[in-house]
């Protein structure tokens, strides 16, 4: 070969050499690009969340406040009007950390400036009906409830609704530009890399060429496959990482209670890290433990399965606690703590400690992907804190304060549910009414005080004699109802007389006394044979409730269908 065509070879090699190093640079600077953007819109994502959240939670706080309001005038207990000052107290944090999440939207931040003025006017109609309680009692309480009253309500949950809305709406738009910036790598990385190896490829075919210099073009070549697929193997595991965590954030959504967010978030970390063992920590509702719900792989250097806050490095710092071989572990971690690396990621949201995510390995191989374990620990903490708000919303809607039993809306849906059910099971299915006696003479001799007294035991007694599948439920002033699925006639019959037999044996103490005995009386209706639809069985064992009424009082009765049944 001559010096010349050796020249022009060696040119030619370094032109492609220089090539391909350029595309390779265009491609990882596409990658960072793309890569950053979706991590700004990640976090766009979660600061919609964290507003919905924050209105969720200024809502819960006023519904809180109104509740023990309500627990107040009702029974005078001055523990439901401590809880009420707490929460009105807990109001204006909530508007302050409301308004910086709304600095970067002047529209919603004008509309969360409406929204506080409307729930100050609120709590400050809470006052003055407090105000006229305690300078008139309950009678001059009730006179302030009105009209004016539910107009404020209203507007706040109309206020409220909109802005969620509004959220939810950019929501939708921020989780697009997640998609668009997801697709934009990929699209890198599907037309990048191939021109990538079409360059590499010629600049190969022209190093065999340097017959003098095969040997040195061999190990050129060998370095420059093994970068290149290095950086191909890379580039596609990022590519993967960032699909997987999109796709995460998005299945995280539709998620409608804790734990299913828990077995997605540990499905997902053990396809991201295979090999590692891994577990997640939930807080408990005291806040003094978290507990193991969710694990996967096999750990290097086991946890335990019970974690005090104090115990974890990652929940007393509030940030990751990466230990290599030889370094400082967490208490709660077992076992040959000596030769693992383990990290512990803390899952939190709103200031609040939910729990945390720990990993161990004899490898810290892993350690090079912590960042995308993060992201997952951050878009977890949102969905778990706004899962928790919403149960909380739920449940104070379907519970009745005073008893703690489900109330009258609650009924309606269970009834149906439970008569659709055992229906297409071709199953039974009882309901019991039950009124307390004389109720009336009653709370005029002892107020009202000592009828909610005695309505609160009633409720706890009705609680403690239902099976797990029962529903107990407040029908309304003195009256109550219990759904038994899958039960007949006759033996909710015998559990009638049980609960009636129970009453009559009850103590209630208030204000240091104990009040006078009561009974009560039950009313019996069956499906099939009294009815086949919610108000049929109601109708048929409310009669039967006014049978035992004119009978006596102090009795069960069933109604007539099923006794000619």
């Amino acid at each position: 070969m001559s010096r010349s065509l050796m020249k022009r070879v060696k040119a030619r090699t370094q032109t492609g050499l220089l090539i391909a190093a350029l595309i390779f640079l265009a491609i990882g600077v596409g990658v960072v690009l793309g890569a950053q953007r979706l991590i700004k819109d990640s976090e766009w994502v979660s600061h919609t969340n964290a507003v919905i959240g924050q209105l969720d939670e200024l809502e819960a706080g006023l519904r809180d406040a109104e509740s023990a309001q309500r627990g107040y005038l009702l029974t005078g207990d001055a523990n439901y009007l401590a809880d009420y000052r707490n929460a009105r107290d807990r109001l204006p944090r909530s508007y302050e950390r409301l308004s910086e999440l709304m600095a970067d939207n002047r529209q919603q931040a004008v509309r969360a400036k409406i929204l506080q003025s409307q729930i100050e006017l609120r709590v400050a109609q809470m006052g003055e009906t407090l105000a006229r309680y305690e300078s008139g009692g309950l009678a001059a309480a009730q006179s302030m409830v009105g009209k004016e009253i539910m107009d404020v309500s209203s507007a706040i949950r109309r206020q409220k609704a909109q802005m969620v809305e509004i959220e939810r709406v950019l929501l939708v738009e921020r989780a697009a530009s997640t998609h668009r910036s997801a697709a934009t790598l990929r699209t890198i990385a599907l037309l990048g890399v191939p021109l990538g190896l079409a360059v590499i490829g010629a600049v190969y075919w022209l190093l065999v060429m340097e017959v003098r210099r095969r040997a040195q073009a061999e190990t050129a070549t060998a370095d420059a496959n093994k970068q290149l697929h290095t950086g191909v193997a890379r580039l596609k595991r990022n590519s993967a990482d960032l699909r997987s965590l999109s796709r995460y954030g998005s299945m995280l959504q539709s998620c409608v209670e804790p734990a299913e967010a828990l077995q997605l978030t540990s499905r997902m970390l053990a396809t991201l890290l295979p090999g590692i063992g891994g577990t997640i920590y939930r807080m408990r509702n005291s806040q003094d433990h978290a507990e193991a719900l969710a694990h996967w792989g096999e750990h290097a250097a086991r946890g335990t399965d019970l974690v005090a806050p104090e115990d974890c490095w990652a929940l007393r710092r509030g940030q990751a606690h990466i230990v290599e071989v030889g370094g400082l572990h967490c208490a709660h971690v077992a076992g040959s703590a000596a030769e693992a690396v383990t990290a512990c990621i803390p899952l939190a949201a709103q200031g609040v400690q939910l729990g945390f995510i720990y990993l161990s390995d004899r490898d810290a191989g892993f350690l090079s992907r912590i960042e995308i374990v993060e992201a997952a620990a951050e878009q977890l903490s949102m969905a778990l804190s706004n899962l928790y708000l919403q149960e909380r919303l739920r449940m104070q809607s379907i519970r009745e304060p005073l008893t703690g039993l489900f109330n009258r809306r609650y009924l309606e849906e269970a009834m149906a549910r439970e008569l659709s059910r055992c229906a297409r099971r071709q199953l039974p299915l009882s309901l019991l009414i039950l009124d307390l006696d004389r109720f009336k003479a009653f709370n005029d001799v002892h107020g009202h005080a000592g009828g909610d007294a005695l309505l609160s035991a009633f409720g706890k007694l009705l609680q403690e004699m239902s099976r797990g599948e029962d529903i107990a439920c407040r029908y309304g002033g003195e009256e109550f109802t219990l759904i038994m699925p899958e039960t007949e006639p006759e033996t909710a019959t015998q559990r009638a007389e049980a609960v009636r037999d129970a009453v009559e044996n009850m103590r209630v103490r208030h204000l240091g006394a104990e009040l006078p005995k009561v009974t009560v009386s039950i009313g019996v209706a069956a499906f099939p044979g009294d009815g086949d639809a919610p108000e049929e069985l109601l109708r048929a064992a409310d009669e039967a409730l006014y049978r035992a009424k004119r009978n006596g009082r102090n009795r069960v009765e069933r109604a007539e269908r099923t006794i000619r049944a």
